[in-house]
């Protein structure tokens, strides 16, 4: 699949406890954004319902990962460099799903404003769903930060509360 110039994400959400309409969703989006940060970039992907492309968001994801990190993973016996969730916000299996495994790799590392960043992904919830798709992101950290601060600034506080906090020797 290509993801063209502009944002975009193609994912597939595999929920194996769903009835079987909703087991295996394709979601693309065509709001796909990420935001800089001194020491953590930030991904926020809105996807409509399943068949639309823009559009109230039915499906929010979530990832932070370390500035120029080539591959993040979120895993058990290595030290995890990637947190994030996943959250159906309408419908019957409404709710959050935070991310235990799996890993990413991005390609882009220019903070310039109109810098993208591209991910593939395979990731692994606390549930037993799995993503698996690509992202193509563009720079709009006044979404992602309004999105942390104010839309769901609960859920993204909880995620950090619960990551692990690595020594930061780059400060010390």
């Amino acid at each position: 699949m290509s993801i063209g110039c502009g944002p975009r994400g193609d994912i597939h959400l595999t929920q194996p406890y769903l009835p079987e309409w909703q087991r295996d969703v394709h979601l693309q989006s065509e709001q796909v954004y990420w935001a800089a940060g001194k020491y953590v970039e930030r991904i926020l992907a809105e996807f409509p319902l399943p068949g639309a492309t823009t559009g109230k968001p039915n499906y929010l994801f979530y990832l932070r990962f370390p500035v120029g990190e080539k591959k993040p993973m979120v895993a058990a016996r290595k030290w995890p460099t990637m947190c994030g969730f996943i959250i159906q916000i309408r419908g019957e299996y409404a709710g959050l799903a935070s991310i235990t495994g799996g890993k990413a790799v991005i390609r882009g590392t220019s903070q310039a404003t109109n810098a993208t960043r591209q991910l593939n992904i395979e990731l692994n919830c606390e549930d037993g769903s799995k993503i698996v798709g690509r992202l193509r992101a563009k720079r709009d950290d006044w979404y992602v930060t309004k999105f942390e601060n104010r839309r769901r600034p609960a859920d993204v506080q909880a995620l950090i509360n619960k990551s692990p906090k690595p020594v930061d020797t780059k400060s010390e």
